[in-house]
Order: C-alpha cells, then structure tokens, then sequence
C-alpha cells in the first residue's frame, strides 16, 4: 500500500469524489435522479431515526429497463439526497438473472415482531414482489413458475445499508388468493403498514389484470392472512399496479378518512385514481362518490401524464403525510432523450383531505422543508390590473423557477396562460394556464422543444380546477430543467409533465386569448439546485 499525505490523500479524494456532477442537460436540480442508468417507482420509502429513505426500482447495468434491483438514496431534509449502495440487487445478475426484485415498500418493526433484531438493533423489513424469470424450486422449497410474480420480505439491521433475503421462507405470500390463483403472473407490488387499531401489520397487493386489490393481515410479517378484496372500480384500462392504502386528516381537524391509491398501466393522460373511505383493519369501504362506472368522473391524483406510482412514507404521522411519485411515462419512458441517466422523482408532496363541494378530496402541496431552496425574495413580481387579449412579456427567467399565478375568474378571455422555457420568438414554448369555459387548469406542451421520440409526446393535459371563494384563479407552478408541476387552487388539482426544451429557452410571457383578464398577479422565484 502506498500512502499518500494527508492533505494530498483528502484532496485527492475530495476531487474524486466531486469529478461528478450532476449538470447534464434535461438533468433535473431539485428533482432526484440516480447517477446513472434506468429507475422507475419509488419503492419502500421510509422516515427513520431523523433519515429519509428511497428506494426505487433501478437498472445496474443500462438505461432501459431490466435487471430490477432496489436502488437507495437517503435525505435529511427530503430535498437534498445522497445515493447509497444498491439494496437488493438482482439474483444472478451478470449471469442468469433468476430473480428480480419488483416494486414494495418497507417498515421499522420496532418491537421485533418478525424476530429479525438481533442485539437490540431493531430491524428493518422491506416487503417487494420476487418476479422468477424461469421455473425453479427455491431453498425455502416453494416451487415457482416462470414469470410468478409472488411477495417476499428482506431485512436490515444498518439502517437500510445491507439487506437480508428471508431465504428459509420467501415468498411469504406465494400464490394470489383463491380463486385467482391463475393471476400468478400479475400478482404485485405491497404497500404493507401497521394498523394502530388493529395492532396488526396491513399489506394492499394488486391482482393487477383483474383491476382488484387483495388485502393481508399479519402479527409478524412473515405469516400472512387474507381480509378482504377491494375493486374493481372506475377507470379499468390496463392493468392496477402500486397500490397504496393510508389514513389522513379532514379539513385540517382531528377526524379522519382513509385513502386507497392505485396506478393504472398503461396510463396517460391521467395514471393515478384515488378512493376516500373507511378502513377497519380488514376491509376498505369507499365513500359513495369515490365509486363511479366510467373514467370520466373518476377520482385522478395527477392529471398530468408523468406522475406514476406514487409512493408515502412510512414512519410519518397521518398530518405530516408524504409521497413522492415516479416522474415519467411507460408510453415513451425509455426513449426520453437523456443520458446517462433515465427518469427522476416528482418533488416530495404533503398530502392531506379537504372538502371541496361536498366531497372529501385529496390535497396535495410541496413538502414544507422543500420551500427551504426556493428564494425568498421573487425575482420578478408585477400586478395587472387588466391584461388585454395578446401577449405581456415577462422577461428571461432561470431554469429553475417557481411561479405563483392568480387571476380573476370574473374575466372576458377564454383562456389565460404563461408561457415558460419559451425561446426568443416563442416558437417554443410550454404553456402553462387556464380555461375560463371549461373551468379547466392545463399544460400544453405541443411545442415544448425536443418531442420527437414519441407520437404522443406533443400533447395537452388537463384538469379540472373550481374558482376559490373569492372568485380567483391560483397556481403555483415548479419548472425544472425537464419538467413542470402544477398545484392549482389548494392543491386539489395537480399536473405533472416532462418537458425537453432548448438550454436557451429562458423567456417567459402571459397570454390572454379571446378577451381580457383581469387582476394578474405574478410572482417568479428562482429555485436553488439540490446538488451542489
């Protein structure tokens, strides 16, 4: 071993360290990304011992999709995060991949219940679905079909920096419930938590063909037990994935209501329906309004194409409730045009439940430590009292920014918008607004600069968005360097969507289209990056 100096040695290693940077085009600044290669969900979030933990599904050896392993980040702050060593690494990865390790989440068993501490170290548990590429009988003795998709549990003493397969039993629910026992192939993804009530551990799986959830309970997070099923209901095109089941506030008081939350694959333009109800430990019983026949009157968490398989927090209170959603699109995810990386995570979002015309609907803000990076101080601020059909210029803007846009809903236009990441001629653009006949929030993204992976890529979203109280508009919007999230009203309308512009596309303008709008009031504040 040759030694270097001290000071040389740190030095050295500091530039190594530091040779990295995460300054790549369309390399989002507040938005998580691994290094390198493919991710797609968020898996196994959790909040432990003053640390945030994400893992996510990840590709070690390329940018497609394959060779599904547990990546790792870890944060203080959900803001700035530093990417740790893969957690569950594909089996026989290198060689014959035999098993891979499929979307779940994780849980501190803070009395031992799985009996997995040792020396007072308490464990860890993430629960994933192992998909078997081929047939084979595991060490636990369970004979697997080719592609069985079936639910396993691993554990950590570390702190989530090691893990350790339950080899002796895995998979610990085996086969789908009878009589579903044919959907072994399409049988995934846990969301598994402890129900106070019911001093019992909860998992929600998804029988994903059959639009259907199947819930678990258990005392030790190896013996499951069937309880009840939920769906299918509502939007029923392709297939449920990445279900989840949790408990938030109403109305900012002590009562309560349960949520359950379900992807839809192949998504888009909206990928994420929501049911409010009551959860007893054992069966989830929608309120009336959350069940509809159609897709239309469905409730949508994001109505934006590029906000997938969200997932929360475990080891947060109900009030301080947190998900982070996979910021991308199985339409065209694998050909958007970055590298050397592939898809990023959505800015961590609150979520809480208002009632907005009768109904308990879901809220969703930026978590409250994320404002930490955003400027106090706006670089551009300016009130209207009325902007006549046409265009206001706004001026250049950063790449990453944050906007707050209010407007009257008393107006003559029929649609008021800004313009963002627009090129000097606005030849290029990505508009940002409202329609006032409608009563709709949209993202119009038609000419938002690179588009020409995907036929279906240059596309208008849209959500529909109430008027407050007082007669007024408002959206908040975060524009990164590939994307845009729009939170309207109070958060019960959101859009997400990825956007691929030039690096000079910095103009900003506001437009009113057939007729005026009045009482503008816009505020742009820059938005520090995350990796420095």
């Amino acid at each position: 071993m040759i030694s270097l100096p001290i000071a040389l040695g740190v030095g050295l290693l500091a530039t190594i360290a530091n040779a990295f940077t995460y300054d790549q085009p369309y390399r989002g600044q507040y938005h998580f990304s691994p290094k390198e290669h493919w991710m797609n969900d968020p898996n196994g979030l959790l909040y432990y011992d003053g640390t945030y933990h994400l893992f996510f599904q990840y590709n070690p050896g390329g940018i497609q999709w394959g060779n599904m392993s547990w990546g790792h980040a870890t944060s203080k702050d959900l803001t700035h995060w530093e990417e740790q060593s893969i957690a569950l690494l594909a089996r026989g990865y290198g060689g014959n991949v035999t098993e891979m390790y499929f979307s779940g989440s994780a849980v501190v068993d803070v009395d031992n219940t799985s009996g997995f501490g040792k020396d007072g170290k308490v464990p860890m548990v993430a629960m994933y679905t192992s998909n078997y590429p081929i047939a084979q009988t595991l060490p636990s003795g369970k004979y697997i079909q080719e592609n069985q998709q079936a639910q396993s549990i691993a554990y950590s003493l570390d702190h989530g920096m090691t893990w350790t397969t339950y080899d002796a039993a895995n998979p610990v629910i085996y086969q789908p419930p009878a009589p579903y026992q044919d959907q072994y192939q399409n049988f995934r993804d846990p969301f598994v938590f402890w129900h106070e009530e019911s001093q019992k551990w909860v998992v929600v799986t998804t029988l994903a063909a059959l639009h259907k959830l199947a819930i678990y309970t258990s005392d030790n997070l190896k013996d499951w037990k069937l309880a009840s099923e939920f769906g299918p209901y509502n939007a029923q095109g392709g297939v449920w994935e990445c279900p989840g089941l949790f408990q938030l506030p109403l109305d900012g008081g002590k009562s309560t209501k349960w949520v359950i939350t379900s992807g839809i694959n192949p998504g888009g333009p909206r990928a994420l329906l929501y049911f409010v109800g009551e959860f007893d430990g054992i069966t989830f019983t929608p309120d009336d309004y959350s069940v509809y026949p159609g897709n239309a009157t469905a409730n949508w968490m994001d109505w934006g194409p590029d906000y997938y398989a969200s997932a929360g927090y475990n080891g947060l209170a109900a009030d301080d409730y947190v998900q982070i959603g996979w910021m991308n699109n199985w339409q065209y995810g694998t050909n958007i045009p970055t590298s050397p990386w592939r898809s990023s995570m959505s800015i961590p979002r609150h979520l809480s439940l208002k009632t907005i015309g009768a109904k308990a609907l879901l809220i969703q803000q930026p978590q409250e430590a994320w404002s930490s990076i955003v400027k106090k101080h706006p670089a551009y601020s300016h009130s209207y009292n009325s902007i006549p059909q046409g265009s206001v210029k706004v001026g250049t803007t950063g790449e990453t920014i944050k906007l707050d846009l209010s407007f009257s809903a008393a107006s003559t236009a029929s649609k008021f918008a800004i313009a963002v990441r627009a090129s000097a001629d606005f030849t290029e653009q990505t508009l940002v607004g409202y329609d006032f006949v409608n009563k709709e929030v949209f993202i119009d993204r038609t000419k938002s600069g690179d588009v020409s992976f995907d036929t279906t890529f240059a596309s208008v979203y849209r959500g529909p968005l109430t008027p407050n109280n007082n007669g007024m508009v408002k959206l908040t919007v975060f524009v990164d360097r590939s994307s845009v999230e729009v939170f309207g009203g109070q958060g019960e309308t959101t859009l997400t969507a990825q956007i691929f512009p030039s690096s000079d596309a910095l103009h900003a303008r506001l437009v009113s289209t057939g007729g005026a709008t009045k009482r503008v009031d816009l505020k742009v504040y820059n938005v520090a990056s995350t990796w420095i």
